[in-house]
């Protein structure tokens, strides 16, 4: 175990230590700064969702952790955050909440389940370099503000495991984030799922499809928003397989306005087995 990672790990049972004493933050009703943070899914009881603000966020156990090369900074970074694992227990919501997503100011919504929580320790990011989000500007790899929150892993090495059709998996660092949204699998990622006698091709397919398609593409009302696409038009596209599989690898090429980027490093198994996910889902499961 290197110091980096020993660092982050003493890091993260502080955090868990010291949050046994720690109140829950008072969710507010309203926002009042652009740098709030929306809190939703499962609450408590006695509560509702609503706002927390930066301040109060600051108030938290932080861990500070070095990431050599931020790929939306293109050099090196040096965060202050929470670790994402440890954010629910300081909010009044269900602490089993098995699935995180982080909505994005544009619509796109990443996600997060608990083995990659517990495998890459992601921050919500408070500070990089000492400064705070109005110092952030824009990512050099899209040129979208990080405002108001970045999450972001110090280190990333893909799980060999996790590797399907020969792509490995991808680091997940949305910025813009302005929500969170604490939920579990059965409420969102399982309704996804291919049916149980499903081949091996379509099971493969779904884990390409959770990890490169529902950050655009969402279903009922979890997912993104970006595309205006919902999961439902991606099944009725997959019965084309010219027009699904064109779509996929150059969206320009059959959709000019498309602003969706071209997944070009997908090879043939890999579309193989998207096409044979969405063609084998079942939707109102």
């Amino acid at each position: 175990m290197n110091a980096r990672t020993l660092s982050s790990l003493l890091g993260l049972i502080l955090a868990a230590f010291i949050s046994h004493a720690v109140e829950p933050l008072r969710l507010a009703p309203q926002r009042s700064s652009p740098f709030d943070l929306e809190i939703t899914g499962l609450a408590s009881s006695d509560t509702t969702n609503g706002f927390v603000t930066r301040a109060q966020l600051l108030t938290l156990p932080l861990v500070t952790a070095t990431n050599h090369l931020d790929p939306a900074l293109k050099t090196s970074a040096i965060y202050r955050g929470i670790p994402l694992a440890q954010l629910a227990q300081f909010l009044p919501v269900i602490p089993d909440s098995d699935v995180v997503f982080a909505v994005c100011t544009d619509g796109y919504s990443a996600h997060f389940t608990r083995d990659y929580l517990e495998a890459f320790s992601p921050l919500l990011i408070l500070e990089i370099n000492g400064q705070g989000p109005e110092a952030w500007g824009r990512s050099l790899a899209s040129g979208v503000d990080l405002a108001p929150f970045y999450i972001q892993s110090a280190a990333f090495t893909p799980r060999p495991d996790r590797t399907v059709a020969g792509l490995q998996e991808g680091l997940i660092y949305p910025y813009a984030v302005a929500r969170i949204h604490f939920t579990t699998a059965t409420r969102t990622l399982d309704l996804l799922a291919p049916p149980p006698d499903a081949p091996d091709l379509a099971r493969d397919g779904f884990t390409l499809a959770r990890r490169d398609c529902l950050s655009c593409h969402g279903h009922r009302d979890f997912g993104g928003m970006q595309s205006n696409r919902p999961w439902l038009l991606l099944r009725t596209w997959a019965s084309n397989t010219n027009y699904f599989r064109r779509y996929v690898v150059k969206p320009k090429s059959v959709q000019p306005a498309s602003r969706m980027p071209g997944f070009t490093h997908y090879n043939d198994e890999a579309l193989d087995a998207l096409q044979a996910y969405f063609k084998s889902w079942k939707p109102g499961k």
